[in-house]
């Protein structure tokens, strides 16, 4: 069975390798992949080349036997004999190559953990990064905010001091009612960021605590 060695596990001192990138690790386990498909590959093409050598033999025996050959049964017995044997050699192989863990108990434990610190590493760096953005996430939802309510105060003021709550200002020259204007003037953002906003600054509060 193949193995990962310990050059895969070791950097050339001798000492765990802990710098590894998620992507080293993966062309790795992908190379040692390909390698065991590779050998597996091989081996069925050994082992369906020795069917005919089998055939073969099973033919030369009766042969021999139609004949009373003693001298060409034997060779065909043993012929049949070695290419039997190969056939069960080949078909073991291939059971091993195709059922057994690439890589020892210990090898595999070492692999999980170091996966899951190197992610543990990358998560942590992009974490810094939105901590690093998060106070002008803040300062957007505040601007957000400010923009609204303000939009709002001024429209009041337009409607109830300036515009008098005139209720034929509500209707086009028409007489039809304008968008919006039933219920008083009111500044709703056709693209609110609001929200997105909010549930940044939730999760992030809630992702550090």
């Amino acid at each position: 069975m193949t193995k990962m060695s310990n050059q895969h596990i070791r950097n050339n001192k001798g000492e765990k390798n802990m710098t590894q990138t998620l992507k080293e690790i993966s062309q790795k386990l992908e190379q040692l992949k390909e390698s065991n498909l590779q050998e597996i590959e091989k081996y069925q093409t050994e082992l369906e080349a020795i069917e005919p050598t089998i055939e073969k033999a099973r033919q030369d025996i009766i042969e021999a036997k139609k004949k009373v050959d003693a001298a060409a049964y034997d060779i065909a017995k043993r012929e049949l004999w070695t290419a039997t044997n190969t056939k069960e050699l080949l078909e073991d192989k291939l059971d091993e190559l195709q059922h057994q863990p690439l890589v020892t108990k210990e090898e595999y434990n070492k692999l999980v953990d170091e996966i899951k610190t190197v992610a543990d590493t990358e998560n942590d760096a992009i974490i810094k990064k939105v901590e690093d953005f998060f106070p002008e996430f803040e300062k957007l939802r505040e601007r957000h905010i400010e923009n609204y309510t303000l939009a709002n105060k001024v429209l009041a003021l337009l409607e109830n001091f300036i515009g008098r709550n005139t209720e034929d200002y509500k209707y086009d020259d028409d007489g039809h009612l304008l968008s919006g204007r039933y219920s008083g003037l009111e500044y709703t953002p056709k693209r609110s960021v609001v929200y997105l906003l909010d549930s940044l600054v939730e999760h992030y509060e809630r992702l550090v605590k």
